[in-house]
């Protein structure tokens, strides 16, 4: 039977509140009332409730993670390295999701949901407009953006920009001339969005070379997953037949692209090369060529941010950027067009 605080108040014949004070080793208390305290609960078994605890230390030891979808990769890995990190330091992780995949404007952020629940919040891969920005700063507590810039906040991502552009200059140098590209969909409310950096840095580095860098050659999906690479690489080849390459802004994407292209009968690498962002722990099984991210590492920096932020370290809008690797493999070969 669980034993009450006021049971061990009753048999010390002290208050409930100076049992609570010399169990949690506050002043206030003689040194002789608290080793009687604490031996009375230690011999009737009373162990204090942690909620109790983290109400009076006005602390929740518990850190809210809001993303998009559990099921994804990319957010698989964040959410695993973080809760992790979150664990060695005490912390549990609750996590929110707010879908992005239901219809054509994605659920909104509802504070109460998290409100005196979590010491902190990290946001994964999520947008935040005005008013949701408004009631996130309301809630007083340290916010780690992961992937999607929110001005002000602290921030752990890529240079998403650059991975494109370095992904799309390593094809023009296997001579590819005409690349194709499958983006994630344009959302002109968040100029940031890691789906309109990479977009930019494939039009960018063709323009950059005098290579066209039309719409035409441009592929927009809602959800970069392997399914909807595919359809949208049909789509493209089925547009401009004469494209030698396609640069997807994301692994699952390119996936997606490789199955469409040996679906027609032609083969990834010798007729159409392909190239991902990522690093996907399915990609070597792929061949699929790469710009690796550093995934665990970037759950685990923001994890970090969002604990030194509790204890009153760093920097409220402290930025964090990885590097990327290229990863070459037989997806991506010469251009023979």
């Amino acid at each position: 039977m669980t034993v009450r605080i006021e049971e061990v108040a009753s048999a010390c014949q002290v208050s409930t509140a100076t049992v609570s004070r010399a169990l949690r080793g506050l002043p206030g208390v003689g040194e002789k009332t608290r080793q009687h305290v604490l031996k009375t609960a230690q011999d009737l078994g009373y162990t204090p409730s942690p909620t109790a605890a983290s109400l009076a230390s006005g602390h929740t030891h518990s850190i809210g993670l809001v993303q998009p979808d559990m099921s994804r990769w990319f957010f698989g890995k964040i959410l695993e390295s973080a809760e992790r990190t979150f664990r060695k330091a005490g912390y549990d992780a609750l996590v929110y999701s707010l879908p992005d995949y239901l219809g054509p404007v994605r659920e909104r952020f509802n504070p109460d949901v998290i409100k005196g629940k979590v010491d902190a919040v990290v946001v994964l891969s999520l947008f935040f407009d005005p008013e949701e920005e408004a009631q996130l700063r309301a809630l007083g507590i340290p916010v780690v953006f992961v992937s999607v810039q929110q001005p002000g906040f602290a921030y752990v991502g890529i240079d998403d920009e650059e991975a494109a552009a370095r992904a799309c200059r390593h094809l023009i140098t296997l001579g590819h001339k005409r690349i194709g590209h499958l983006s994630g969909q344009t959302n002109d409310k968040c100029p940031v969005a890691p789906t309109q950096r990479r977009r930019e840095g494939w039009c960018k580095t063709m323009e950059r070379f005098h290579l066209e860098s039309s719409e035409d050659l441009d592929e927009a999906v809602t959800i970069m997953t392997a399914s909807n690479g595919y359809l949208a690489t049909n789509r493209l080849l089925d547009r401009r037949p004469d494209i030698t390459a396609i640069l997807a802004s994301s692994d699952e994407m390119a996936m997606g692209a490789i199955h469409a292209i040996r679906s027609r009968g032609l083969q990834p690498g010798r007729d159409i090369s392909v190239m991902g962002i990522d690093g996907h722990d399915l990609g070597a099984a792929f061949d699929l060529s790469t710009m690796a991210q550093p995934v665990h590492q970037e759950g685990t920096a923001a994890a970090r941010l969002a604990l030194d932020a509790i204890a009153g370290r760093g920097s409220e809008s402290e930025t964090v950027v990885f590097p990327t690797t290229l990863v070459e493999r037989s997806s991506a070969k010469s251009a023979h067009k």
